[in-house]
This record gives C-alpha cells, structure tokens and sequence, in this order.
C-alpha cells in the first residue's frame, strides 16, 4: 500500500460500485448465483495504471458498510492509494448487475442500483488541490459528471486544479444514456473535451459530441479543439489514434469472450501507461488492445488487468499464433 503522503504519478476520481455479475448467461430472472467484484471506471483505471507499474491514487466514496470496506480492501491490495476516499456514513455503497450474453451474444447489460449512494455524494470539498495539482496525470470518465450536480462541480474542480499544477489531463468519455440526455452529456463534457491532453471516445459517443462518427474526422476534430491525443475505440474493429504528428491503428484481438465490461478502461490505462513511459502511439495502441483482450475473457473488471509481464506474454503468444480464437 502507498504511504499516504506520497505524491501519485496518476490520481482518478469518480465512483467504485460493487458488481454482482450472472455466473449463467441469459436473463437475470432465470440467473440464481452471482459473483462479488470490485468495479466501477475510474477504480478500474487506477488498478490497471498500478499493476503496470505506476503510483495511483483513487478519489471518491463508499459507504459505511461491508461493501465499502470491501471495495478499499482490494483498492489497497492492489497498491492503490485510498487516503483521499471518503466513508460516507449517511449513503450505501453503490452496487450493480450484469447480465451476459442475452438478448445479444456475447454482449453484457447492466442494471444499476446507485440512486443516492455514496458514490454520488462526491462533491468539490473531495477535491483536495494540492494533491490533485501534484500528480502526473489525472484521469476521469464521463460516468462521473453524470452522477450528480456535486459530482459534476467536483469533475470540473478537479480538471482545472491537475491543469493548474502542470499535471496532464485524461478523459474518456463513457457517456452513459441510463444516466443523463444526450443534449446534457454534451453541454457538460464539451468544455471538458478542451481541457484534456489524451481523450478515449467511440463513435456513439462522438456522435453526441461533436456529431460525428468516422473516426478520422473525429481524431481531426478532437485536434483542433486542443486535445493533445485522441484514440477511438470501434469495438469489433480495433481502436485508431491520433496526435498532430502520426496515427496509429490496430485491428481487434479475437479472443473467447466471457463479459466485455471493464474493456475499456483496461484500454485506456495500458494506453496511459504506456505514453507515461515514453513509448510510441502505435506500440501504445496495440498494448491498450491487447489489455482490453484480456479483460473481456473473464467475468469481472479488474481481474484480468494486466502486469508488462502479462501483456509481454499475451502479446507474444498472438504473434506465434497461440491464442485459441472462437
């Protein structure tokens, strides 16, 4: 576990829920077992920047309850700083589930019950800003300025407080429609959108954003509005990126899927932690796709996150040909 006055290479705010994911496929009124996990976006980015090596720090709230307790437990096992998270006393700890491979196969839903948990108590006095101005990178979701108008202020808190202290700025745009409109989505990520060195998206969500859905037309786009680097993830068609200097592309991993939640967030913190290390756009891209491989072969989000060493072997194992496609 860090010490609590170290100063993070990356800090992540937002919301850690406990998931209860369907050990059957098929729907949750037939499904009688499920597995406990830890989950929630930003959680799991910090856990995926941590076992790639870094020092990560989460900002956000549980409840006072087991499932809070729970949840710091793993954040803590897996190096993660939890002195800046909040047990909340007066709200439970958000939880969700997951339904696999019904109606669509391969395909996971979610059914969230997280109306007034802890999580969505996060508020701009959360924002400690020497903290957040000492980090290297400060990463956050679109889930979070979703979650309530306090969580919203203490998104934008935090955006300007890293900026202000030198630190570089992520955003991965996770628009999330089961939280918010669309017209409200886009009102409140744009200028957040202009703030951010590196910006994860997707079509559906640039489509809301910025009205586009070709992924270079979004790259140029995300460019001129000052974005630093932008990536669009397209699924079952691999992920593009973009700088000013180069793009990079690479094509989708066939793996056995098991449940593709926690993909992307697996994607953007290899991504992440590979830019940290200096590495080039491409190499960036194929260790981010190959992360998200990993994750979408087992039920849970922070399971499968991978070591350097992990990927190594993963990586290596897909260019002998050793991998077991479907």
């Amino acid at each position: 576990m860090l010490e609590p006055q170290r100063r993070p290479s990356v800090v992540t705010m937002g919301e850690i829920l406990v998931q209860l994911n369907s050990v059957t496929t098929g729907p949750l009124r037939h499904v009688n077992y499920f597995e406990k996990h830890a989950a929630g976006a930003e959680a799991n980015f910090a856990v995926g920047i941590s076992r790639m090596g870094f020092h990560a720090s989460f900002i956000g709230r549980v409840g006072a309850d087991e499932f809070g307790t729970y949840l710091l437990s793993v954040l803590k096992a897996e190096g993660v700083d939890t002195s800046r998270v909040v047990v909340d006393q007066e709200a439970p700890t958000g939880v969700y589930f997951i339904q696999r491979s019904y109606p669509v196969p391969e395909k996971s839903s979610v059914l969230y019950y997280r109306k007034g948990s802890a999580g969505s108590r996060l508020s701009p006095d959360d924002v400690e800003i020497e903290y957040v101005r000492g980090c290297g990178l400060f990463h956050v979701t679109g889930i979070t300025f979703a979650l309530s108008e306090s969580a919203r202020e203490a998104g934008y808190k935090a955006v300007q407080e890293a900026r202000r202290g030198g630190a570089k700025v992520s955003l991965d745009t996770n628009i999330r429609l089961k939280l918010w409109k669309a017209e409200r989505a886009k009102e409140v990520l744009r200028p957040v959108l202009s703030m951010a060195d590196i910006v994860f998206t997707d079509p559906d969500d640039s489509e809301i954003l910025l009205g586009e859905r070709d992924p270079e037309t979004i790259i140029t786009s995300m460019l001129g509005m000052g974005v630093s680097t932008a990536v669009v993830k397209l699924g079952e068609e691999g992920a593009v990126a973009g700088t000013r200097q180069e793009q990079a592309r690479v094509q989708a991993i066939k793996v056995p899927v098991e449940d593709i939640i926690g993909a992307g967030d697996a994607f953007a913190s290899c991504f992440s932690a590979s830019i940290m290390r200096g590495e080039s756009l491409q190499r960036a891209l194929e260790v981010a796709n190959a992360a998200g491989a990993l994750v979408v072969m087992v039920r849970g989000d922070i399971e499968n996150l991978p070591t350097p060493a992990d990927l190594q072997r993963f990586m290596e194992s897909q260019r002998k040909g050793r991998v077991v496609y479907r």
